[in-house]
């Protein structure tokens, strides 16, 4: 039985896009069986993001109507991600026949068929969120932010309006762990801020627009720093114990991390 995962934000551009990318990227690289869905409908942005900009593939709203099978719309790509695009078009009235029965069957197969399902939700939630939050069938939800005022104040927010909270792990993303001082809140400032535990931190790294403007993830450069901040998180949603800053951070200067 798989693991259903949310990531999710109120606040835009907090790089929730990027790290759905770079996380799906890095569990199939881990050898799991990984389906990605971009939430973000009529918009999408996740295909960019995994270099998937010029394939056609089958969305979420597809398989929920009928129109396709899921048998004959998921198959992975170079990476090994499996992915269903945001529809180019969309009305919420696509919405209004689908019932919560309807939704949590297709979440049973695709949690049956996959080790991890990703879904990469718009800023707020978008017009599924309410789906999502009527399913006992989501494992976990992500909340991405960083720490920047706005977007701590955005996933204490985000926090407060979860119907399951005790669902929800943080990820501090973008922090700058070589110059501390150029964040706004320390880690742990932000934790007592959104009284959210944390499932990792991911360091800034400047090379962000480039990858995206590839349509590679920034956890497929080894050298990025974000590679290994990535696959500690992965190594911990597959049940193992990692420290915070494990391989990100040098020994010597983790006194600065606080």
């Amino acid at each position: 039985m798989g693991r259903i995962i949310t990531v999710t934000s109120l606040k835009g551009g907090v790089g929730k896009t990027v790290f759905s990318a770079s996380l799906a990227y890095t569990l199939a690289d881990e050898g799991k069986r990984v389906l990605a869905v971009d939430m973000d409908l009529g918009t999408g942005g996740l295909d960019i993001a995994m270099g998937r900009e010029d394939t056609v593939c089958a969305t979420l709203i597809d398989l929920l109507l009928g129109t396709t099978l899921p048998e004959n719309a998921l198959f992975p790509g170079d990476d090994g991600v499996f992915f269903l695009s945001a529809p180019v078009f969309f009305n919420e009235s696509q919405l209004t026949g689908v019932t919560q029965e309807r939704f949590n069957a297709l979440l049973a197969y695709l949690k049956e068929n996959f080790d991890f399902v990703l879904f990469d939700m718009p800023a707020g939630g978008g017009a599924a969120f309410s789906f999502f939050e009527a399913c006992p069938l989501v494992d976990l939800t992500v909340l991405v932010t960083t720490s920047v005022p706005t977007a701590v104040r955005a996933a204490e927010r985000c926090a407060m309006r979860l119907e399951h909270p005790e669902k929800c792990k943080m990820l501090l993303n973008c922090y700058r762990l070589s110059r501390p001082k150029d964040n706004t809140f320390g880690v742990t400032e932000v934790i007592q801020r959104t009284s959210v535990p944390i499932i990792g931190v991911v360091p800034y790294d400047s090379g962000s627009e480039k990858a995206l403007a590839k349509g590679v993830p920034l956890a497929a450069d080894r050298k990025s720093v974000v590679a290994g901040a990535v696959r500690n998180i992965a190594h911990r949603l597959s049940g193992d114990e990692v420290p915070l800053l494990s391989g990100v951070l040098a020994r010597r200067k983790r006194y600065k991390f606080y």
